[in-house]
């Protein structure tokens, strides 16, 4: 058995004792088969895939640091949980953290007493940092989130930018660039920025056949209650509710609390404790319904979330998509609705002027073909069959109500009749008859 046949074996073993799976998902075993060979790739997989796995699992294999780029403060912190939790040790760097837990944490780093190290692109990026990583030599580096990097892609974040610069400072480690939502242009552009060259790219299947997809204009802010409270009568499991402003969430969230549905919001300007306590809740089911801005959702692990209505629009399709993946996680089936307005649309103009970024969304909402196909093209993927869309449906509602009614079906009738005894068929008579001859019938001719 060679060095990387054994690896992967060893890394199985882990996923059944640490995680509870009994294997590797396609591209999760790619990913992971490239980052136990000492290889970089970019791993497109959508939400839900299983992306933290492909760094998780080598971190446990691998002799060495795994170092992981993450956005977010909230989800290094619940990935922290979550790795110790199953017996990893893991540490979140950030500007939260004192200065003795820092110092400690990169102690640990350099020591060999650390498997994955979280921190922002921010900190990787300042010269401490980059001083002490050099000397613990990481066996990988991961980039969650990968497509903050792009100034093309729906979360540009200049920080990602000058993961490049760090990775050439470390000595160029095996690199695992991961995001759920990432168009050509945008996998180009990580590639072009990390400085990845000739990488290995892993680009799983967008299509989601257990999400239903809808969207409907309506006239008013009235109009769009009347349209969200029909949505939630049918109380069919958690569901999110995602809202442009800190302002709407709260007022979305009292408006569905008088539906009789336990809900809250999630923003920004909460207390961290109180969005950790909405978070919590919402994840042991003691909440209906959380109304939110984009913050939340990020790396939450709720896979049985049933809808996620959007009361607005996103500032891309990619943003739309990624933030609509977190219902039916699960694998079933699952609605992701968009209730909007013409003001809406007049406002996301004001704030992204790009018509190259908002034209797909614009296509996904009002055309009338199939929003599945409109969505997996957006990706460079070819729709095979639409599992489920508003547009869809309704073609086959009126089809079949233009559609002739067939002819009742007549059963044929027993024979012989119940109760009549089988008989054969009397015999033809003789003919011609005795006696007969053609001088009878025809008169002779003169």
């Amino acid at each position: 058995m060679t060095l990387l046949a054994g690896r992967i074996e060893r890394a199985r073993d882990v996923l059944r004792a640490r995680f509870g799976f009994e294997d590797f998902r396609p591209g999760q075993l790619r990913a992971v088969r490239a980052a136990l060979a000492g290889r970089s790739a970019l791993v497109v997989l959508p939400t839900g895939g299983g992306k933290s796995l492909c760094y998780q699992v080598p971190a446990l294999v691998l002799d060495g640091l795994v170092v992981v780029v993450s956005p977010l403060i909230s989800l290094m912190q619940d990935q922290v949980g979550a790795a110790r939790a199953r017996g990893i040790w893991a540490a979140a760097l950030t500007s939260a953290s004192p200065s003795s837990e820092r110092q400690q944490i990169l102690a640990d780093a350099v020591s060999g007493g650390l498997r994955l190290l979280y921190l922002a692109p921010e900190r990787l990026a300042t010269g401490e940092v980059i001083g002490v990583l050099r000397r613990a030599h990481p066996a990988l580096l991961a980039v969650d989130e990968a497509h903050c990097v792009s100034e093309w892609g729906h979360d540009f974040r200049p920080a990602y930018r000058r993961i490049g610069l760090a990775r050439l400072a470390l000595g160029r480690p095996p690199t695992l660039a991961l995001t759920a939502t990432a168009t050509r242009a945008v996998r180009d552009d990580i590639v072009e920025s990390l400085r990845l060259g000739a990488v290995e790219r892993i680009v799983g299947s967008f299509d989601r056949p257990n999400l239903y997809l809808g969207a409907r204009c309506v006239r008013d802010e009235e109009a769009r209650r009347d349209a969200l409270m029909a949505l939630l009568r049918s109380r069919s499991g958690p569901t999110l509710i995602y809202v442009p402003s800190r302002r709407q969430a709260e007022r979305w969230a009292r408006s569905v609390g008088t539906a009789g549905l336990l809900a809250a919001p999630y923003h920004a300007g909460l207390e961290h404790s109180v969005r950790r306590g909405v978070q919590h809740q919402f994840l042991a089911d003691h909440l209906d319904c959380v109304v939110a801005t984009t913050a939340f959702g990020l790396g939450i692990d709720k896979p049985d979330v049933r809808r996620v209505i959007h009361l607005g629009l996103a500032t891309s399709l990619e943003a739309y998509y990624q933030e609509a993946g977190r219902a039916g996680r699960d694998g079933k089936p699952a609605r992701c609705e968009v209730l909007w307005t013409k003001a809406d649309l007049r406002l996301l103009r004001m704030i992204v002027p790009d018509d190259r970024r908002l034209d797909p969304l614009l296509r996904y909402l009002t055309a009338f073909g199939c929003r599945r196909a409109l969505l997996l093209a957006h990706f460079g993927e070819r729709m095979t069959r639409c599992g489920g869309c508003d547009r869809c449906l309704a073609w086959k509602r009126r089809l079949r109500a233009l559609s002739p009614a067939p002819p009742p079906r007549r059963l044929p009738s027993p024979w012989p009749p119940t109760g009549r005894p089988r008989t054969a068929p009397a015999a033809a008579p003789a003919w011609p008859p005795s006696g007969w001859s053609r001088t009878t019938v025809e008169p002779a001719r003169p």
